[in-house]
């Protein structure tokens, strides 16, 4: 089929937006009971816990604050479930308390004068609640240096740092206290340590410039009146958490910090590159005209091909000054914003033309640039701010190595998280390119959870999928991120020559597509166009190199290919609550012989509350949702989804089912065995959202966290090439449904 029929015919059956409210009904919760004590465990653990707290509390306490001390409070393994949170052991609200999670269990604020207290009442406690959290308490220990270590050395922890002026860059995580004077100390004891220079003060917050001299390069101004660490202890002061960028001078400098007791986590800084440049020439395809494209913000090494001048709406002030910018690069993502598909027409790409936002904040490999994220990341906050109307970002670039804890969200990923939510944008990240020695796990910042991060894939032939790029990183993610989301070509022509490789070059391809379904959608957001396109994939289950396929059909993400109908709506959701959308039309398109055929999709992405920790237990909210529908004998049966989250083991729901994943994704073949049996002639959609550790947002219920967003989006299928099935949908949803698509109508074939 030629490309223009390809663009043309999905504009009559455009996606539907589904108008049904909810119905919301509640849902009992369950109390302790005694059954749920574990009997053989429990006179054991009484003697543990409380000789671990006397032998702590006689210990002196040498890293407390004010008084107060960070113990690590350990499950077993069949106590991992939110439903085993030991509240009645830490929950008095002032000498002791859950203030975080932690690896296999929890973070424990407790006031060292009252940890005796504690030991006599795990020893004598008689109440249901008590018996049943010590039951499932495996240790308690001093949350020190060698939990803050995981197992490494300070030697280690200071080699994987990168060099910067004065010495080595790291992040800090303060430890979460809520007693006002302990977080005084904390505040106290690091601006000592700025003072005698085991901390060298930085500045890293920048200024946009008022204006641009027509021809002069704008670069950002840094701000001197604030050191990164007074910027840090001042977030610290009021919210009771923050973390900041530092630069420390030595090892020793290091091994005082960790031993200080007023950091939880130190992660090494690494520095940031991008895939090296390869050799060749190739002609170069014609510049498309810049009307009316939409925007993709290329946070990159700048562009200075001169050929693609008038397709620039934006240019940022520099973050990186020129002389230090990776050029080669930013040009090469930019071609392939800009229209990839003309460089690589043999590789059926969609034919999408964009403009860019140029965001020079990539230095050349060698180029000495300093790896200042705070820097960073203060200037992409001014950027977001700037330029609003762009939506996409492309971020091509990545931490040259992995985290050293695979568990841990890294610091950029989690900050390029924040600007998104705040400001309502979609990062499309690389997954990141294998380097000699180095592992295949992911790197910063694919780690996001509001990105779609895109891995490598291969072609075979005139653009047939292939398996995964040899040189591209792979998933999963940490805390269950089922990253990478999505795949696509990554050996591609570009401007400055011949065959290019890596997954910087694939993410482009997803950036122009998330361009213009934003522009084409009625009513965006960036977790829906998330949805839709990760809807339009391939792949039945989530692979590791691939994630969940490539966008690659003869259709957009804003419209129904033939034979299909797609619903696409938005909603907030209650933790505690179940939401039925009930009375979806089942389409006599989809019975045959009275029985449920054809195919089914269901996609749907929840924006997450998170952990201030970025650790374990990352997310503090999920998602549950299924499509269902009435058997034979009048029960309720899973057509989409199987609900099996909240009720599989812990430790087995997190490995099989991703139950923490903020992105569901269902997919099933009616026709499968002959088809479905059923009865009636509707289907519902049923979802819910959870929530754990309510501790750290000092919530005592989940009521009180609020409506989550929830993006869903439910395609069915047929397998004919007529939009029978979508208009069949459309008018039995009648005034429940309309165009999710732009100066679009609802026109059904007659």
């Amino acid at each position: 089929m030629p490309p223009e029929e390809r663009r043309e015919r999905p504009a009559l059956n455009p996606v539907l937006t589904l108008r049904k409210e909810a119905v919301p009904e509640t849902v009992q919760g369950r109390g302790a009971s005694e059954a749920h004590v574990v009997q053989e465990r429990l006179s054991t653990q009484r003697r543990v816990l409380a000789d671990k707290l006397e032998a702590i509390a006689g210990s002196g306490a040498p890293a407390a604050h004010a008084g107060r001390i960070h113990l690590a409070v350990e499950m077993f393994e069949d106590s991992f479930a939110p439903s085993w949170t030991p509240r009645p052991l830490f929950a008095d609200g002032h000498h002791v308390q859950l203030v975080a999670p932690a690896r296999n269990g929890y973070l424990v604020e407790a006031e060292v004068a009252h940890l005796q207290a504690l030991a006599r009442h795990i020893r004598q406690a008689s109440a249901v609640d008590a018996r049943v959290a010590i039951s499932r308490v495996r240790d308690i220990r001093p949350y020190g240096a060698d939990e803050l270590l995981r197992g490494r050395e300070i030697g280690a922890l200071w080699d994987r740092a990168t060099e910067v002026d004065g010495g080595k860059a790291f992040v800090l995580w303060l430890l979460p206290f809520r007693d006002e004077s302990a977080r005084a100390s904390v505040v106290q004891t690091l601006m000592r340590f700025e003072s005698e220079r085991a901390v060298v003060p930085t500045f890293s917050a920048v200024e946009f410039p008022l204006a641009r001299r027509d021809g002069a390069e704008a670069i950002v101004s840094v701000r001197r009146d604030e050191t990164n660490l007074a910027r840090t202890v001042r977030r610290y002061r009021g919210a009771g958490h923050a973390r900041g960028v530092v630069t420390v001078p030595s090892r020793d400098a290091l091994q005082a910090i960790v031993l200080s007791g007023s950091s939880f986590r130190i992660d090494p800084v690494p520095r940031i590159e991008a895939t090296s440049p390869g050799i060749g020439a190739e002609p170069t395809p014609p510049v498309p005209n810049a009307a009316a494209q939409p925007i993709v913000a290329v946070i990159d090494g700048g562009m200075t091909a001169q050929s693609y001048a008038g397709l620039e709406a934006w240019r940022a002030p520099d973050l990186v000054p020129p002389v230090q910018a990776d050029h080669a690069h930013g040009n090469r993502v930019s071609s392939l914003v800009v229209h990839g598909y003309a460089w690589n027409n043999r590789l059926n790409l969609p034919q999408l033309d964009c403009r860019i936002g140029t965001v020079r904040a990539l230095p050349r490999s060698g180029a000495n640039y300093p790896a200042d994220f705070a820097r960073l990341v203060d200037y992409l906050h001014a950027v977001a701010r700037a330029h609003p109307e762009t939506r996409v970002w492309n971020i091509s670039l990545n931490a040259v190595e992995p985290e050293a804890d695979a568990d841990l969200v890294s610091f950029l990923g989690d900050e390029i998280r924040v600007i998104a939510r705040e400001h309502n944008i979609l990062p499309v990240i690389s997954i990141g390119n294998r380097r000699a020695g180095g592992t295949d796990q992911l790197c910063a910042p694919a780690d996001c959870e509001a990105a779609l991060t895109v891995g490598g894939r291969a072609h075979a032939g005139d653009g047939v999928l292939g398996g995964a790029c040899s040189v591209s990183l792979r998933g999963p993610g940490p805390e269950g991120m089922l990253k990478p989301d999505l795949s696509w070509f990554s050996n591609l022509r570009m401007i400055g020559g011949g065959q290019q490789m890596g997954s910087s070059f694939a993410a482009p391809l997803v950036s122009s597509l998330a361009a213009h379904t934003f522009a084409n959608l009625r009513d965006p957001t960036p977790d829906l166009v998330r949805a839709l396109i990760i809807n339009l994939t391939e792949l039945e289950e989530h692979h590791a190199a691939l994630g969940w396929g490539t966008p690659h059909h003869d259709h957009l993400p804003w419209t129904c290919a033939p034979g299909s109908v797609t619903l696409a709506w938005r909603a907030k959701m209650r933790p505690g609550f179940n939401y039925y959308w009930r009375g979806i039309p089942i389409p006599p398109e989809l019975i045959r012989d009275g029985k449920l055929v054809g195919k089914g999709r269901l996609t749907a992405i929840l924006d997450p509350i998170v952990s201030i920790s970025g650790g374990p237990n990352y997310f503090a909210t999920r998602l549950q949702a299924s499509v269902q529908y009435t058997t034979r004998a009048g029960g309720t049966s899973n057509l989409l989804g199987s609900m099996r989250e909240d009720r599989a083991p812990e430790r087995e729901a997190r490995a099989d089912l991703a139950k923490w994943h903020p992105v569901r994704r269902h997919i099933r073949d009616f026709s499968k065995r002959g088809g479905i049996t059923f009865s009636g002639d509707t289907m519902s959609l049923h979802a819910r959202v959870f929530a754990r550790d309510l501790f750290q947002f000092d919530a005592a219920s989940h009521h009180e966290l609020g409506e989550q967003d929830v993006s869903f989006v439910l395609t069915l299928s047929d397998g004919s090439n007529n939009s029978n099935l979508y208009n069949s949908m459309a008018q039995q949803l009648g005034t429940f449904v309309e165009s999710a698509v732009v100066e679009q109508n609802v026109e059904l074939e007659q």
